[in-house]
């Protein structure tokens, strides 16, 4: 697993696992926020297919952490207005990165993975169940 994983992944977990782990690093590690939890907008790029030129299509709104575990310091950025899930998945990136906590966090992202990958199959069927054969016709 490589920690770009940790952002991506720990946003589709579920809030209470994510906190669960949180709060188990906060009991016995000194955290401190270097930025708060913080709402920007960002510009989507789109790429044009005819002209193949790129452009931006909106902008989406997310939230932002750096935090420092130790000497270790962790970043986030969630979709959305969610200050608690991005102070929790900054936290989730340095202890990762400081080794602490690694097995579960891994297995949390592993598990996470493994549930979205079940989720696609699952809609994957539904879509090609409505599939038409016009050879038929």
């Amino acid at each position: 697993m490589k920690r770009e994983d940790i952002n991506y992944f720990a946003q589709k977990a579920t809030f209470e696992e994510v906190e669960k782990l949180y709060k188990k690093i906060d009991a016995n590690y000194n955290i401190k926020q270097l930025t708060a939890p913080t709402q920007q907008t960002l510009l989507v790029p789109v790429i044009d297919p005819v002209s193949n030129k790129q452009f931006y299509s909106g902008e989406v709104l997310v939230t932002s952490t750096i935090v420092q575990l130790e000497d270790e310091k962790g970043w986030s950025m969630v979709m959305d207005d969610y200050s608690q899930l991005s102070l929790y998945i900054a936290v989730l990136d340095a202890a990762f990165a400081k080794n602490i906590y690694k097995d579960e966090i891994e297995k949390l992202i592993n598990n996470t993975k493994i549930n979205l990958e079940n989720q696609q199959k699952i809609l994957n069927k539904k879509v090609n169940s409505t599939k038409v054969n016009f050879d038929l016709l």
